[in-house]
């Protein structure tokens, strides 16, 4: 009788611990996905060519609010481009639903001001970002972006 409670304690015990690991596991998967957000948007902001460079996915994809879509080369191309110029750039309301050790999707309202393509856009956009841990590298997959109306 006292070794069916022991193997049962134990198998509790075993049960909790692995359940706090997995929180703070993925706590820390949002944390770390959090900063490569802000820092992405620095990045963005500053048009940092080298930090897309080193964040983007092989076959990494991207839509933008405009209609358009970009691959790894079409994103890392805009962010050369320094007649993009942005006066602002608020994210607001950041979620990170982390799925594995490997796998976050953030998403966030971004509300910018800027000139992109020749074309000076003030909105306000919603956006999903999917993340994947590659040998340790967080690397950006893909980000997709829609026009909220009326902002």
């Amino acid at each position: 009788m006292n070794r069916k409670i022991t193997v049962r304690l134990v198998a509790v015990c075993s049960l909790a611990v692995g359940v706090t690991l997995i929180a703070q596991e993925s706590g820390d998967v949002s944390s770390n996905v959090q900063q490569l957000e802000k820092e992405m948007h620095q990045a963005q902001m500053n048009n940092d060519a080298n930090w897309y460079e080193q964040h983007l996915a092989d076959g990494y994809v991207e839509g933008y609010s405009w209609g358009e879509w970009a691959d790894r080369a079409g994103a890392i191309k805009q962010m050369q481009d320094k007649s993009i110029k942005f006066k602002k750039g608020d994210v607001t309301e950041m979620k990170v639903a982390t799925f594995d050790p490997n796998v976050a999707i953030a998403h966030y309202k971004f509300t910018y001001d800027g000139t992109l393509n020749g074309t000076h856009r003030a909105r306000t956009v919603i956006c999903s970002d999917t993340w994947i841990n590659q040998s340790g590298a967080w690397k950006l997959a893909s980000d997709h972006c829609s026009h909220v109306e009326g902002k």
